[in-house]
């Protein structure tokens, strides 16, 4: 705790974004055959119209259960079709098992399980149509890795994308189900393709628990163009129609912006990377939106906060487009 402070008080606030660096500064995207994260940015490319609950593993499921109530309430649905896609885990079966009876608990009665364990199933076209129909969809924990391996390139993940992007869908990622969402995809210390509901990021989950900070600014120093984010275990960050989010749950989200680094930094000592306040990290506490309004004469926000409340709203068209 004491050493993660140090390198949090090593760094100076970050610099306010105009909407131009942010689009001119992202540059290629380093998973094979993406584009740069400008091409994406065309105008006839609208705003998703889903949500993304993007949480860090391990949330509340016998108490007060925020996150996941947080989750069924988006849908605006008094009884939301929730399927459970549980292709992460090696035991996918026991892994559906335990969500069916937390949402049956939560008053769900239309629970469904897409069961995935080859990429035949990926295929499905009757999978596919069930993605299609939900309200919400849940990735669960297990291998990012695995969950790729089975629906990558299928017709599954093309139908979570359009029910993400065109009816709405919500997709709630835990664990494994949160580090899949981005394009890029962070697995260990090394980086491949993942869902692609988020563009130019990194995610990483179980964040302050399992002390991830340098395993996530070691990834963003090799890829500057990439924003990595750091979610904690029973945290969750919301993005809601590409243009609004919140930090919900117990613990913080963080933020690594390593573009004033310039280039890729293969070899580096984080200690005077941090000091020489090359890469900016700031830290989200659950409670903080981009909606908000928070009077911080009143102590309502911290400097720090304010700062990378700042960086994540101007990054947002980004990410999410």
């Amino acid at each position: 705790m004491k050493r993660r402070k140090f390198l949090f008080a090593s760094l100076s606030l970050l610099s306010t974004w105009s909407a131009a660096g942010v689009f001119k500064n992202s540059g290629a995207n380093p998973s094979s055959g993406s584009a740069p994260a400008d091409a994406v940015l065309r105008p006839d490319v609208r705003q998703p119209a889903g949500h993304l609950v993007i949480i860090g593993g391990a949330e509340d499921r016998t108490g007060d259960r925020v996150i996941l109530r947080h989750m069924l309430a988006l849908t605006g649905q008094a009884d939301p079709v929730v399927t459970v896609i549980a292709a992460a885990s090696a035991f996918p079966d026991f892994v559906w098992g335990r969500y069916d009876r937390v949402f049956e608990e939560l008053g769900v009665t239309r629970r469904r399980h897409a069961a995935i364990g080859s990429r035949e199933d990926g295929e499905n076209p009757e999978l596919a149509a069930l993605i299609e129909q939900s309200h919400v969809v849940l990735l669960t924990g297990g291998d990012q890795r695995r969950l790729l391996g089975l629906i990558g390139g299928t017709g599954v993940e093309r139908a979570l994308d359009r029910a993400y992007r065109i009816n709405g869908l919500c997709i709630a990622g835990t664990s494994a189900g949160a580090a899949a969402m981005s394009r890029d995809m962070l697995a260990g210390r090394s980086i491949s393709d993942g869902l692609g509901l988020l563009r130019g990021a990194l995610i990483d989950q179980h964040f302050s628990q399992r002390r991830r900070l340098d395993r996530l600014a070691s990834a963003v120093a090799r890829h500057p163009q990439l924003i990595g984010i750091g979610v904690d275990e029973d945290t969750a960050l919301v993005i809601s129609h590409g243009k609004k989010f919140e930090v919900i749950g117990s613990g913080t989200v963080t933020i690594v912006d390593g573009r004033r680094l310039g280039s890729p930094v293969e070899e580096i000592d984080m200690e005077e990377l941090l000091r020489a306040s090359s890469m900016q990290i700031h830290q989200l506490p659950a409670g903080v939106s981009s909606i908000a309004n928070r009077d911080k004469s009143k102590g309502g926000m911290f400097e720090e906060e304010m700062a990378a409340l700042q960086a994540l709203t101007e990054v947002l068209p980004v990410l999410t487009r």
